[in-house]
């Protein structure tokens, strides 16, 4: 696991729960390995690690790894107030000179960010971190001028206080949201392991229990819309 906000930081987070959970179902063993997200799907890959939690979908991936959805997520544009006062979308963010942009390495945003992110990195406005989180720290010590995050990550660093710049947040997506999944290695896992593992995930959100999980962590709201009830 790598550190993201809610999800799984030092230990503990809903992913971490999760695979409490996982284990009093399946009665499988997991050992969970802290790695930086960059390594991860390399791992993965290569047979090191057999799973991966909070991934995006990439047709590069499918090759060496299975994909189990089980929440999702709405990306928010993060930017300094003091230095982007008028910054209200992703456009005028381009337009705003040299302003630079934090994004993780190997991590996904949605079609239409990863996009936005390509013309910003072909300018060299892009600068890349390891982890989710470490482009919010990024963010709050000014390294860079925005960065996109989500709640479940964000709020760890707010709820503590380290917020040494005043921070605006901006839904500037017109995509619906995007999709995150357990990553399941080829070489451990066949297509008929997938298809339980899938199965189960489905069980724990048709019963509630995933949402009750996710609503450890997040507003009740929040884990909500994180399982899709809103759209089911």
């Amino acid at each position: 696991m790598t550190n993201a906000g809610i999800m799984y930081h030092n230990g503990q987070g809903a992913d971490q729960d999760l695979f409490a959970l996982l284990s009093d179902i399946t009665h499988c063993t997991f050992i969970t390995v802290p790695i930086a997200r960059n390594d991860a799907f390399d791992m993965v890959e290569r047979g090191e690690i057999d799973l991966f939690t909070s991934a995006h979908r990439e047709p590069h991936r499918e090759s060496f790894a299975w994909f189990i959805p089980y929440f999702e997520i709405n990306f928010l544009l993060l930017v300094n107030a003091d230095r982007l006062p008028n910054v209200a979308d992703m456009e005028e963010f381009k337009l705003a000179g040299d302003a630079t942009i934090a994004r993780t390495t190997g991590g996904g945003y949605s079609s239409y960010f990863n996009y936005q992110l390509s013309e910003l990195e072909s300018l060299g406005r892009v600068q890349f971190y390891d982890d989710y989180a470490e482009t919010v720290t990024a963010l709050l010590n000014g390294q860079v001028d925005a960065t996109l995050s989500v709640p479940q990550i964000y709020r760890l660093f707010f709820s503590k206080g380290e917020a040494p710049i005043p921070i605006r947040i901006l839904d500037v997506s017109p995509a619906p949201p995007t999709t995150v999944s357990l990553m399941l290695g080829k070489q451990r896992f066949s297509a008929s392991h997938a298809a339980n593992w899938l199965r189960i995930i489905e069980e724990l959100h048709l019963n509630g229990q995933l949402e009750s999980l996710l609503a450890r962590y997040v507003s009740t709201n929040e884990a909500a819309a994180m399982v899709g009830v809103s759209s089911r």
